[in-house]
């Protein structure tokens, strides 16, 4: 991408987060710029919303429950950050308006998103749906992330002779390639709290945008909860010597790479949450960590097995039946998304939470 090779040229090396952002969010030439048709099955990844509205319905009943821990408020706004093509929104709403129609009228959704290819894409297939850059403020309610952290763009560190060094990105003409850089005192604060690169020839990414994503949560609820789902895992467990090259992933035609300097802006770059991080940033703003789980255990405790069960009534020779039930097989598959995805819940402004439902473990006697 010329955008980045220039600044290189005129400034010398960047760090990876610089180059990561640069990659997946230029306006014109970025992962992201080209909107909707980088994401479903014929794209580059697939989210749980692509496997059918049953994500959606589970989302719902766990927003249900949310919404009356807060008293069921005249007005219930739900704001959903990194909306995408509004594919959850949409299904959302409709699950709401099917089975929840207190909810449905006193509800008020608001789809965050950057890019505007995909704003006019949640406005096609979410008409009822509020699209903003930026998410109201003081509002009671709930803010949804699913899949927001892992994109957002992260350092690369390195320990090497004794030392933490930063994986920079310079350009000698001809290529992109890897050069080490003096950490930054906040990337270096950040490894060494966290346990990042602890060990002689470990990588990790050192993920400092999550701050900035929280405060943005915390300008847009005054009392409410917040529900993160993505992958990743507590520090404890993400720095380890099985991850010895990080979990920075380059995803393209549904098949993962480590060539992150390569096809820039045609490939997608993800990197595991380090959920310590985030509930510490949380905390800092005034948030309570309030409860976690498995992506298969939240959507089993929340009634996905019953809508498959529905469905396996219904499934007989009808197609959409049957990609549907699928689909819920690999959402809560113990060996891919249902025990790669974690969910996490935080609230704010409540004095106490009661044990939620939604957040209980259903393989638990």
């Amino acid at each position: 991408m010329d955008r980045i090779r220039d600044e290189i040229r005129r400034h010398g090396p960047i760090t990876f987060a610089r180059f990561m952002d640069l990659a997946l969010h230029d306006p014109e030439h970025g992962y992201y710029a080209a909107g909707p048709a980088r994401l479903g099955e014929r794209g580059d990844f697939i989210t749980a919303s692509d496997l059918g509205p049953a994500f959606g319905r589970a989302m719902a009943r766990q927003v249900d429950e949310l919404d009356r821990c807060l008293g069921r408020p005249g007005t219930f706004d739900l704001i959903e950050f990194g909306a995408g093509r509004g594919l959850l929104a949409r299904d959302l709403l409709a699950a709401f308006e099917t089975s929840n129609q207190g909810l449905s009228r006193r509800l008020r959704y608001t789809a965050v998103e950057a890019s505007a290819k995909m704003r006019r894409e949640i406005a096609r297939v979410a008409p009822r749906v509020g699209v903003a850059d930026e998410p109201p403020t003081a509002a009671t309610g709930c803010v949804l992330a699913v899949e927001l952290f892992d994109a957002l763009p992260v350092h690369r560190v390195v320990r090497r002779g004794g030392r933490l060094e930063e994986i920079g990105v310079g350009w000698d003409g001809e290529r992109f390639h890897e050069v080490p850089l003096e950490p930054a005192a906040d990337v270096r604060a950040w490894a060494e709290r966290y346990g990042a690169a602890a060990e002689e020839g470990l990588e990790a990414e050192v993920g400092l945008g999550l701050a900035v994503q929280i405060e943005r949560w915390d300008r847009a609820i005054d009392r409410g909860f917040a529900l993160v789902l993505d992958y990743g895992d507590t520090a404890e467990r993400l720095y380890t010597v099985e991850r010895k090259r990080g979990t920075l992933m380059a995803y393209r035609e549904h098949r993962a790479g480590e060539d992150y300097l390569q096809r820039i802006g045609e490939q997608d770059l993800t990197a595991h949450v380090n959920f310590t991080a985030l509930t510490d940033a949380a905390a800092a703003c005034g948030w309570r960590h309030v409860a976690r789980t498995t992506q298969d255990r939240f959507l089993i405790a929340n009634g996905i097995l019953e809508d498959f069960e529905r469905m396996d009534e219904q499934a007989y020779r009808d197609p959409e039946r049957i990609r549907e039930r699928l689909g819920i097989k690999q959402l809560i598959h113990p060996t891919g998304m249902g025990r790669m995805f974690q969910v996490w819940v935080y609230c704010k402004g409540l004095d106490s939470v009661p044990a939620l439902a939604g957040l209980a473990d259903p393989f638990a006697r």
